[in-house]
């Protein structure tokens, strides 16, 4: 058994995760409370993005008490790829009973609660994360959100700079900042920062619509640049854009 471990293990570490969880699995089935391959094996589910099955091997190694710390951890990270960012918050506030430092533990719970709308505790947490690991650009994006949200909109833009600075190539830094400007009626701005979003990632649905509206405000562009704009949005299927379609493209 040894040798289909070692194999298995092997397969993990050269980022060969379906034949990595096809091993693993032999080796469970012989030994089914391994703790070692069954950590392993939902490490590789997990880069797999099957946020279900990793799931439930991480709730596997929390009922066997083994790596309850780790096992929470990748347990969180599925919830949150699974959008269920309450449930987040619970596994997160027993990680940090337990070690009120944790980085991992802190930046999930701070991502979470933006996305719930928990703009306070979110830059609370955020900023211990950040303060430590300064170029995390997802915690900055984060923050930047929850910024935004509380009506701090130059904090939230200097966010999202800053994650640019360290990752250019992200759109989604590019867009939350188009957002911001939009709120704050720098349309021209905004759909300097929509465009940017657009290069990087012309798939992204939400930008069209958004990019559009702002056309739709701003002096220096033609509503028949923004219908094309909701046309595009339309195209992927954005209901917003349908709907800017039906009030502005007739």
């Amino acid at each position: 058994m040894s040798a289909t471990r070692e194999e298995a293990d092997a397969f993990l570490k050269t980022g060969e995760f379906e034949s990595a969880i096809a091993a693993y699995d032999r080796v469970i089935k012989l030994e089914p409370n391994d703790a070692f391959s069954i950590f392993n094996r939902a490490n590789a589910k997990e880069q797999l993005e099957l946020w279900d099955e990793a799931y439930d091997d991480y709730e596997l190694l929390v009922k066997l008490q083994q790596n309850q710390v780790l096992a929470r951890l990748g347990r969180g990270r599925c919830l949150f790829g699974m959008e269920k960012y309450e449930y987040v918050v619970l596994d997160m506030n027993t990680v940090l009973i337990a070690e009120p430092e944790n980085l991992e533990a802190l930046d999930l719970r701070g991502r979470s609660y933006t996305k719930l709308g928990k703009n306070n505790q979110a830059i609370s947490d955020l900023n211990k994360v950040i303060m430590q690991d300064p170029e995390n650009v997802y915690a900055l994006i984060s923050r930047g959100a929850a910024f935004a949200r509380g009506d701090l909109g130059s904090y939230a833009i200097q966010d999202f700079d800053k994650a640019l600075t360290i990752q250019p190539n992200l759109p989604v830094a590019h867009f939350n900042k188009g957002m911001v400007f939009f709120v704050y009626e720098n349309y021209d701005a905004a759909v300097e920062s929509f465009d940017k979003t657009l290069i990087q990632n012309p798939e992204y649905v939400e930008a069209y619509s958004r990019r559009g509206m702002a056309k739709i405000q701003s002096k220096w562009f033609s509503r028949e640049q923004a219908c094309l704009d909701f046309k595009k949005g339309d195209d992927l299927n954005d209901p917003l854009a349908t709907e800017y379609i039906s009030k502005y493209c007739k």
